[in-house]
């Protein structure tokens, strides 16, 4: 397993991966396949990945394995947290294609960000996920957070619960 620091070369492979594991794992949970399509459109548009991809405040990790994008990781410095005067640095993705599950990628990845965010001095790590992903959440929870409050995603269709999960690490 190789990580490495994504860039503008790697839009191509971040775009593909990117709607395909998110498709694969959470497609099925939207109600209106048109907000589906304009969250991914919106999340990896080429216009959307160019401009993450050169913001200084974002850091995004490609994982490959013998030459195959597996999965990657992207953080946003100095957001915001929830219910809080704090800011940090926020998972903003981690994803990993079905394949990679349980083969130490996704801990490889939250290890290198983290790593990343104390580089950055920033004072906790935190991020969103959804109350009804039990081993996303029991995953998170083995990389040492914990859940911070409540939260939820609003469309026009529907609202979808989630957690901030939140982990000091200054």
């Amino acid at each position: 397993m190789d990580i490495r620091q994504a860039g503008i070369a790697d839009i191509d492979v971040l775009q593909k991966v990117g709607r395909e594991t998110y498709q694969h794992y959470f497609g099925a949970l939207w109600e209106s396949a048109l907000e589906l399509e304009q969250f991914l459109d919106n999340d990896f548009s080429i216009t959307a990945l160019q401009q993450g991809l050169t913001d200084p405040q974002q850091n995004w990790l490609l994982a490959t394995e013998a030459g195959q994008a597996t999965g990657f990781a992207k953080v946003h410095y100095q957001q915001p947290l929830p219910e809080s005067e704090e800011q940090g640095a926020m998972l903003c993705k981690l994803y990993l294609r079905p394949d990679a599950k349980s083969r130490g990628v996704g801990a490889a990845l939250f290890s290198l960000a983290e790593r990343d965010a104390r580089v950055q001095q920033q004072s906790c790590l935190w991020l969103t996920v959804l109350k009804s992903n039990t081993s996303a959440i029991g995953f998170y929870e083995r990389q040492g957070m914990s859940i911070h409050c409540a939260s939820a995603y609003i469309t026009e269709t529907q609202t979808t619960e989630l957690w901030v999960m939140k982990k000091n690490i200054l």
